[in-house]
């Protein structure tokens, strides 16, 4: 029964990130919580586990998009990807196994998610928070950052897991949504600057033919076609990460129909592009200016591990494992090392968005709207592009900025101040033009970050250790 009750959980869990059934996210964990009633550390770990562990397998199917580009490959990464977010779930499951007041319960889990999306092998997707992209809720993280969602979310269903067996607590379950409503609703609305109009370009290349260097002449016929479509009275046109094929700085020869854009329009125009600098690549942005200057204005901080780059290179070598790591990942990419405002942009670069940090950051520094072009072509239209793209509803309301995505294939659009959804726009290519609203206020969020929250949820946890009376076991779920 135990087990079921995890992996149902795992699976209401995994389905609130699909478009519009976030709801689920404050019931997916209440059977898991369930589940840890009188089992003690050990079962509790292996029970973690066992969630941990389905949940990112569904969470990462999406990998098997990748077979075409590394083959089998794509399945061993799902699975070791499943076996890391397991081990965290399991770390959890043993503490929850020894104890299960729900505030202990909801200050670790806030604890845990925050834990799993920091250091250069954090990963956020499948963290609570994307689930309430776009919902009322998601204001509140201006407050907080996301991880006070997570700790409404996980003391909602920790209550509701006790209420089964005193159904006195039930009404206190209603304080998690209700506070979080409250706190987003309490907010002042941000006055705007002004406005600017941007031409977002989606020219839907997959990703077979964006690799193919022999394409390189479609793709340019492609991107010439789309930026005679841009209007002239654009204040900038975006164009998603690794744009072609090419190394644009350096190749000048493929720079062609963005310059010539940007000369007959008299507007600046924001590229992606690979780019070698004393043998080093990075991911960047290009822009070309109506006045001629032309200059790469952000290179990615956050790589993507075994993505962009293999953690311990060195060690896979020492292992004999040189020549299978290679096989898919021949070089790493350097990460950039300033993450600074593009006039009155601040641009990330797509996995970039996934976290708190770089957005907030630029925000401080007096960037009024954000921006993400990405690649997301590697994953076909699977769920994960929408979770991505969901993050954007978390981005904009911790920083009280709009926050736009343009996307190799999809998916671009637009989130605005408050966390809701400004324009989605279709599958397949097309210049979409949005005039949207600048802002250089800043959040709570955005002067103090995540620290107060982590002490909150870590104040929680204890108080939920010191006031719980443990007893005997009670007689739960069957075994």
């Amino acid at each position: 029964m135990r087990a079921v009750l995890v992996l149902l959980g795992a699976g209401l869990l995994w389905a609130s990130f699909f478009p519009g059934f976030g709801f689920l996210a404050w019931l997916a964990l209440a059977p898991f919580f369930l589940a840890f009633d009188g089992v003690g550390p050990k079962r509790g770990a292996l029970l973690g586990f066992l969630f941990g562990f389905s949940f990112f397998a569904l969470e990462f199917s999406a990998l098997a998009s990748l077979r075409p580009f590394i083959g089998p490959m794509a399945y061993g990464v799902n699975f070791l990807l499943a076996v890391y977010g397991g081990i965290f779930l399991g770390v959890f499951g043993a503490f929850a196994g020894w104890r299960s007041s729900p505030l202990f319960l909801a200050g670790l889990w806030a604890l845990l998610e925050a834990g799993r999306g920091a250091g250069p092998l954090g990963f956020t997707f499948g963290s609570v928070p994307a689930a309430l992209a776009g919902s009322p809720f998601v204001a509140a993280s201006a407050l907080g950052g996301p991880w006070l969602l997570s700790l409404g979310v996980a003391f909602t269903a920790a209550l509701l897991a006790k209420s089964l067996r005193k159904p006195k607590l039930f009404p206190l379950a209603l304080l998690g949504p209700f506070l979080l409503w409250a706190l987003g609703a309490a907010l002042p609305e941000p006055k705007p600057t002004g406005t600017v109009r941007l031409a977002l370009v989606q020219p839907d290349i997959n990703q077979a033919d964006r690799l193919d260097r022999r394409k390189l002449p479609e793709i340019l016929a492609r991107y010439e076609r789309l930026l005679t479509k841009v209007p002239n009275d654009v204040d900038l046109i975006v164009i998603p990460e690794n744009a072609t094929p090419a190394f644009l700085r350096i190749e000048r020869e493929y720079l062609k129909p963005f310059s010539q854009a940007v000369k007959e329009k008299g507007v600046p125009l924001l590229v992606g592009t690979a780019d070698i600098e004393e043998g080093k690549v990075r991911n960047t942005m290009l822009l070309l200016t109506p006045e001629g200057r032309e200059s790469v204005v952000y290179a990615k901080i956050h790589l993507v591990p075994f993505g962009e780059y293999v953690p311990g290179r060195s060690v896979w070598e020492r292992l004999g494992l040189a020549s299978v790591i290679d096989q898919f990942l021949p070089f790493d990419q350097t990460p950039g090392e300033r993450l600074e405002p593009v006039g009155i942009y601040g641009v990330v670069i797509c996995f970039e968005s996934a976290f708190p940090g770089p957005s907030r950051v630029l925000a401080k520094k007096g960037a009024e709207v954000l921006l993400v072009p990405t690649n997301d072509a590697w994953f076909g239209r699977t769920r994960i592009l929408w979770e991505h793209y969901a993050m954007g509803s978390l981005r904009a309301a911790e920083t009280g900025r709009v926050f736009l995505q343009a996307g190799q294939t999809g998916i671009t659009g637009a989130w605005g101040p408050d966390g809701r959804e400004l324009a989605r726009f279709p599958w397949g290519e097309g210049v979409f033009v949005l005039a949207v609203p600048r802002f250089s206020g800043r959040t709570p969020y955005t002067l103090v970050g995540d620290f107060p929250v982590l002490i909150l949820a870590g104040g929680l946890s204890i108080w939920g250790l010191a006031g719980w009376k443990r007893g005997p076991a009670k007689a739960g779920p069957t075994p």
